[in-house]
């Protein structure tokens, strides 16, 4: 091999939204000359764990929490072994250019050929991202104040006490409104013409109140009352006249 393997080595979780800086997971292993390695484990991205703090009700953490394990290691060839000081082992295998080694699931790119030094490559990646994050987050803030300030407008003037007096005395009353509205044409009398011949009254019949009963008659003998047509009396047997 060309490149010594100790130095600096990462492997990036991606998020797929950019912005690693944030959004990511970055695990770096530090394999020093004196034969021991540290491995740096990323549990989760920053923007994670701010959520996190923030739903559980704490102050908003802004760093990525790590978990850090130490060991010694051997290689021999391509192939490196990894003893943890824990009792655990763990093999790799390193590049055939030096570029990076397989370690575990994960294929660790050597970023830095120096043991203390940060990388400059994630150092500059890692600036650029906060800037743009700096950026982005500055317009939403500015995006969120206006919409604050917009709302508390609408509140303010809607809980004014003289808004609705206002609106009451701009409109007229409705007895002022409906006296105002002409009345139709057709609803106004029409004028009569002079050659309309007015209609006469009914003539009324008086119609007689017919008889109703003939002239009484009474018997000569015992002064009974008969009925008319009747030729003889009830009462005694007379003739009637």
């Amino acid at each position: 091999m060309t490149k010594p393997i100790t130095g600096q080595y990462e492997y990036l979780h991606r998020s797929g939204v950019g912005l690693d800086y944030f959004t990511s997971r970055i695990d770096r292993l530090i394999l020093q000359t004196s034969g021991r390695f540290i491995l740096i484990i990323q549990e989760s991205s920053r923007v994670a764990n701010a959520a996190k703090s923030f739903i559980n009700g704490q102050q908003i953490a802004t760093n990525a929490p790590e978990i850090r394990r130490e060991g010694t290691y051997t290689a021999q060839g391509n192939a490196i072994s990894f003893r943890f000081d824990d009792g655990a082992v763990e093999d790799g295998q390193l590049a055939w250019n030096g570029e990076g080694m397989q370690f575990g699931p994960n294929f660790f790119n050597k970023v830095s050929d120096s043991t203390l030094l940060p990388s400059t490559h994630r150092m500059k990646k890692d600036m650029d991202d906060i800037a743009k994050g700096i950026k982005i987050a500055g317009t939403i803030g500015s995006m969120a104040i206006k919409a604050a300030k917009t709302i508390q407008d609408t509140i303010q003037t809607s809980q004014e006490p003289g808004s609705a007096q206002n609106h009451n005395a701009s409109s007229p009353p409705a007895s002022q409104t409906s006296q105002s509205v002409p009345a139709s044409p057709s609803a106004q009398a029409a004028p009569s013409s002079p050659n309309t011949v007015a209609p006469r009254p009914p003539t009324q019949t008086h119609v007689a109140p017919q008889q109703t009963e003939r002239e009484a008659l009474f018997c000569d003998q015992c002064g009974a009352r008969a009925r008319p047509g009747k030729r003889f009396c009830n009462n005694c047997g007379a003739q009637l006249p």
